[in-house]
């Protein structure tokens, strides 16, 4: 808990700063100033949040990142998911997320301020028009998009993942854009209030994309299982494994395999 509050007061100064300097106007008028603008400002405050909150960013994969436009899909842990996907990203990359994200204040904006869009879930219309807006983004070539095929966090990351929703795969496949599966692991320790760690081990890890040629003739459910099952054989038999023993490493006064928190 400590380490958050911490976190928070430490970038209160810039985020203050940057609300009333930046932010407030590249949400309320995007289309005003280019997105290459909008996302490298705010990949830069991101960035920056990321070392206040002491992640220890591990990434495998990179070769894996298509030159061209993708479509991430990667397990979702915590509320903090995107945040390491944009630092890793140079290119403009933003995500879908629930409604309620867009409610927070300061959040809320900036994730609108480099096109973020937001799911209303109990909203069957309004998610069939984000996930048009998300397919025509990608269409046009306009930035990176991450979607968390989970639907919601899972919140005991020792079971497996939850099921995928094959709709949230139609956007990219029509697109005709790489599919780029990602595997996430241990976001959710940052906001444990449990313990506090020097350095919380996060992962990103890249599997190889599937490509247009690869998914042509298939169904979006049969999309959505292949890449599931892509994600929970790499985080059960290799992510957790290095993350246990990283873990051990770091922290042995505290963690244990079987008690996360």
């Amino acid at each position: 808990m400590w380490h958050f509050l911490r976190a928070l007061l430490l970038i209160l100064p810039r985020l203050v700063w940057s609300y009333f300097a930046w932010i407030i106007k590249y949400s309320n008028h995007p289309e005003k100033y280019p997105l290459d603008i909008r996302y490298k400002r705010t990949r830069k405050l991101i960035k920056k949040a990321n070392r206040l909150l002491k992640f220890d960013l591990k990434v495998e994969g990179l070769e894996n990142i298509p030159q061209e436009t993708c479509c991430i899909f990667s397990n979702h842990l915590a509320a903090v998911d995107p945040l390491l996907l944009i630092e890793v990203f140079d290119k403009p990359t933003t995500f879908v997320g629930k409604v309620e994200i867009k409610k927070i204040p300061v959040v809320g904006r900036v994730f609108t301020g480099i096109n973020g869009l937001f799911l209303d879930r109990d909203d069957l219309k309004q998610q069939l028009k984000v996930m048009m807006k998300v397919q025509d983004s990608l269409r046009n070539k306009e930035c990176n998009w991450i979607i968390y095929p989970e639907g919601t966090r899972n919140k005991d990351p020792m079971k497996l993942l939850l099921p995928f929703h094959h709709g949230t795969f139609r956007a990219a496949m029509k697109a005709k854009v790489p599919l780029l599966p990602v595997v996430n692991y241990g976001t959710f320790r940052t906001l444990n209030f449990h313990h506090s760690y020097k350095r919380y081990p996060t992962y990103l890890k890249f599997l190889k994309p599937i490509y247009p040629e690869e998914y042509e003739g298939k169904t979006t459910e049969e999309i959505a299982l292949i890449i599931q099952k892509q994600i929970q054989k790499e985080l059960s038999f290799n992510v957790k494994a290095t993350d246990h023993k990283r873990m051990l490493e770091l922290n042995d006064k505290y963690y244990k395999f079987n008690n996360i928190k």
